[in-house]
């Protein structure tokens, strides 16, 4: 037995009453320290290291009983986004509010190079031809700074490239920045990534970082949600956490 258009309509009415009583509930009140709920984030590995360990350690102390679920970053992201699939993304978004989404700027980012600390291309001035001349790797992650969701599926830096007309070699493409890391403290590679993970990796790897011979601009990281989550005071305290606690990163 098929349902009716009807039967149909009305499910998806008697959906939409349910989700509205739903906050409704949740409205009435909020205590951090008491609260049990679970937010679930689409967040890359970037994201993942370098603003997650902050929150993590203010959830332990203020809100203990709040549980975070992490899932990577694909095309449909933001489509499980509006459905309520997922609560909030961390990430890099080229779109307007017509799509029912809403973004608020956490920090300012932008791309520097890292290479083994005895690379050939750190024995003299790195010009944009020993740049593009050397084999890279590219981090392909959407939704990262060098792959924000926008129309072009191009990075950043191919774009910038093509804009000088100049071509390079991408040698190696893989979704996750320490692998990457590793892989570039043995190679001759270079790696162009986000500044703030690419400290860190020099912290602890055998790498050097430098500035790339081409200007690749800044990046808004930001915090990514349904209009629909609005009034929800769960996610509007946590959204406020993410906030406070991405200030100093």
């Amino acid at each position: 037995m098929r349902p009716t258009p009807r039967a149909i309509a009305l499910q998806e009415s008697f959906e939409h009453i349910l989700r509205d009583i739903e906050q409704l509930v949740t409205e009435l009140v909020f205590t951090p320290n008491l609260a049990q709920e679970t937010l679930r984030i689409a967040a890359s590995d970037y994201a993942t290291t370098i603003i997650l360990p902050t929150v993590l350690k203010h959830l332990a102390q203020k809100s203990p009983h709040i549980d975070i679920e992490c899932y990577d970053w694909h095309p449909e992201t933001l489509d499980r986004l509006r459905n309520g699939e997922i609560d909030l993304c961390l990430g890099v978004v080229d779109i307007d509010g017509s799509y029912g989404i809403r973004t608020q700027n956490l920090f300012l980012e932008h791309c520097v190079s890292i290479v083994r600390k005895d690379h050939p291309i750190l024995e003299s001035s790195i010009t944009l031809d020993s740049y593009i001349s050397s084999p890279h790797a590219l981090i392909t992650i959407t939704g990262s700074p060098i792959h924000s969701i926008k129309k072009s599926t191009k990075s950043s830096i191919d774009r910038r490239l093509e804009e000088l007309g100049v071509k390079w070699r991408v040698m190696l493409k893989l979704p996750h920045f320490p692998s990457a890391a590793l892989i570039i403290s043995q190679t001759d590679m270079i790696l162009t990534l986000p500044r703030r993970i690419a400290l860190l990796f020099t912290n602890v790897s055998d790498i050097s970082i430098f500035e790339p011979p081409i200007s690749l601009g800044e990046y808004h990281y930001m915090q990514i949600r349904s209009k629909r989550c609005d009034r929800i005071p769960f996610q509007i305290w946590l959204r406020n956490l993410i906030s406070s606690q991405t200030q100093n990163i």
